[in-house]
């Protein structure tokens, strides 16, 4: 059972917080496989957040796929929630950031350079229509966060290869935050908006021209750029 002394403290993203601290309290055994929790009620009166943080903590797990709900009975542990595969990355641990990194940069720099060698007119028109949208937001000064899920998506969906296309959904779900922070935050600060539209069109261009190596090296120089600002985010906190 949750302590009072693990009443959250801090601001921000308190539903993730929520959600990381019932997770470990899963993954240690002390909500077993099929166990049910505590009410929504106690939940946030334990955490000391609102009832509308907590059912949204609630529903990041059921998306994980470690927590099920029972109609009229409550929210249980999921019995095979221990098999999901699960990657809810700390955005304040360089490490960790580092980590994500790598991951990002095998999956989709090899993604964008199969989109390079295998798209097709549609398909191309589609990440171009996307690029457009991205440079929309550029002028009204916007983060575009939809609008770069939909450049990437497309180039995903260029790829031809059904897993990079699911397992680009699924990061598209985990890290939403990573790449809403770095954008919100480029968005703010004078020129850095355009530098990260210019990144994007590199990877159009690299694309358009079916020049996999240089595909290969846009995504990567974005990625690490993307990262770079993210961390710029959190020293200026």
């Amino acid at each position: 059972m949750l302590k009072e002394s693990q009443i959250i403290q801090r601001a921000g993203t308190l539903p993730d917080e929520v959600a990381r601290r019932l997770r470990e309290q899963i993954g240690s055994g002390e909500f077993g496989p099929g166990e049910q929790l505590p009410s929504q009620h106690e939940l946030a009166a334990m955490f000391g957040v609102s009832r509308s943080v907590l059912r949204e903590a609630l529903s990041l797990l059921k998306s994980q796929g470690l927590v099920v709900s029972h109609q009229g009975r409550g929210q249980f542990v999921n019995p095979e929630g221990a098999s999901v595969f699960q990657l809810e990355p700390n955005f304040g641990d360089r490490e960790d950031l580092a980590q994500l990194l790598e991951l990002l940069m095998s999956f989709e720099v090899t993604a964008t350079a199969l989109a390079a060698e295998r798209h097709t007119k549609a398909e191309l028109a589609a990440i171009r229509q996307a690029l457009d949208g991205l440079a929309g937001a550029v002028t009204t000064n916007s983060p575009g966060v939809d609008e770069d899920m939909h450049f990437h998506r497309a180039i995903m969906l260029a790829s031809h290869n059904r897993y990079f296309i699911r397992f680009g959904d699924f990061l598209d779900q985990r890290v939403r935050r990573l790449i809403r922070v770095a954008r919100s935050n480029t968005a703010r600060q004078s020129g850095l908006t355009n530098a990260v539209h210019e990144e994007h069109k590199a990877i159009y261009d690299a694309i358009a021209d079916r020049d996999p190596d240089h595909a290969r090296q846009a995504a990567a120089s974005h990625l690490t750029n993307a990262a770079a600002r993210l961390k710029l985010y959190r020293s200026e906190r």
